[in-house]
């Protein structure tokens, strides 16, 4: 019984972790204009890999970079 349980837990815990990258992907996209944006979630693991020109500059200069979770806000 508690077997099910778990693997009903892990499940919702994987989509929770797919449907929170794809809204991080979808808000990087929306607050990074001209650079380019991919996010996969995979197995219960996701990653979001924002890459460009002039990122780096960018990344020093806005605090927003620096913390893109507070883009699920």
């Amino acid at each position: 019984m508690s077997g099910k349980l778990e693997a009903r837990a892990r499940l919702a815990g994987a989509r929770a972790v797919a449907r929170a990258t794809l809204r991080l992907g979808e808000a990087a996209r929306a607050a990074l204009p001209g650079l380019a944006v991919e996010a996969e979630a995979e197995a219960g693991a996701g990653r979001v890999v924002i890459s460009g020109r002039g990122l780096w500059r960018r990344w020093l200069r806005d605090p927003v970079l620096r913390w893109p979770g507070g883009w699920l806000r």
